[in-house]
């Protein structure tokens, strides 16, 4: 269990270890909007390629030339998610 601290000072314990998770197998990672999801992928998997579909230019490059994910993923890119 890991321990995050809110912009209130309050530890809240984090009971889903997103790292040991991913190499396992995909996930999705639902909740309802701000409760943290964005920031918990964060703080668990630093460094992750992260594409945001509500940035209306990044979903339509997308939903234009999908095979652009293939082309920009290497297999070092295991994660993508979505904010």
């Amino acid at each position: 269990m890991t321990t995050d601290m809110t912009t209130t000072g309050r530890a809240i314990p984090r009971v889903l270890d997103l790292a040991a998770l991913v190499r396992k197998r995909s996930h999705f990672l639902f909740g309802p909007r701000q409760t943290g999801k964005t920031f918990l992928i964060g703080r668990s998997l630093p460094g992750v390629r992260v594409y945001d579909l509500l940035d209306s230019s990044v979903y339509l490059a997308l939903s234009q030339r999908p095979q652009r994910l293939a082309e920009e993923l290497s297999p070092a890119d295991r994660v993508v998610e979505r904010p």
